[in-house]
């Protein structure tokens, strides 16, 4: 899957703040390129502006980078973007009304970000409680240095752990309040899934 964030969107919407450091914008870059390491989906994060007058791209760590240049906004960049990838694995992360509605008319599910960042954050936690369990469950029982048998028995603590909460994640977001989904919300749900 492909995730699209209207970044500057998705920033403010989080902090609340008006004014992106530099500090703060590499923090979000840094973050993301950490969930890519985990989930293994593709991230591009659109930026208003950038270096030049024109629409730029650049790979930051794993991550694609879309600046739209003095002339357009992040918005038109992400427009574009959309309309010539019409119903694909896609999932745009913005608040911004007007694109969510034109990201549906191309047949692409939109999430809030605010409600993103709810999931992201969880998941980013739960990686990291992950990482705690998987450090505890590991154990060597010998002073022997077999490499290969060392990353065998990391990599099986890691499947037993990431097993368990990923099962204990998906049945609690499959939940939905006694009420039945509409169409829209079972394609949300299904991308969620993925994050």
């Amino acid at each position: 899957m492909t995730i699209i964030v209207d970044a500057y969107n998705f920033i403010k919407h989080i902090s609340g703040a008006t004014f992106i450091s530099e500090r703060n914008r590499l923090f979000w870059m840094d973050r993301f390129s950490d969930y890519v390491l985990l989930r293994n989906n593709e991230v591009i994060l659109v930026f208003d502006a950038g270096p030049g007058l024109y629409k730029t791209a650049e790979n930051y760590k794993n991550i694609s980078i879309i600046y739209s240049g003095q002339r357009d906004s992040a918005d038109d960049v992400i427009k574009t973007w959309l309309s010539s990838r019409h119903g694909k694995d896609i999932l745009l992360v913005t608040s911004d009304r007007e694109i969510r509605d034109f990201a549906n008319s191309c047949n692409i599910v939109s999430i809030s970000s605010e409600d993103f960042n709810r999931i992201f954050s969880d998941l980013m936690e739960r990686q990291e409680k992950q990482q705690e369990q998987v450090v505890k469950t590991v154990y060597k029982t010998s002073q022997e240095e077999v490499q290969g048998l060392d990353e065998l028995m990391e990599l099986g603590s890691r499947y037993l752990v990431e097993s368990e909460l990923d099962k204990h994640y998906v049945i609690m977001h499959r939940a939905k309040n006694g009420k039945k989904a509409s169409k829209q919300d079972k394609r949300l749900m299904k991308k969620i899934e993925k994050i």
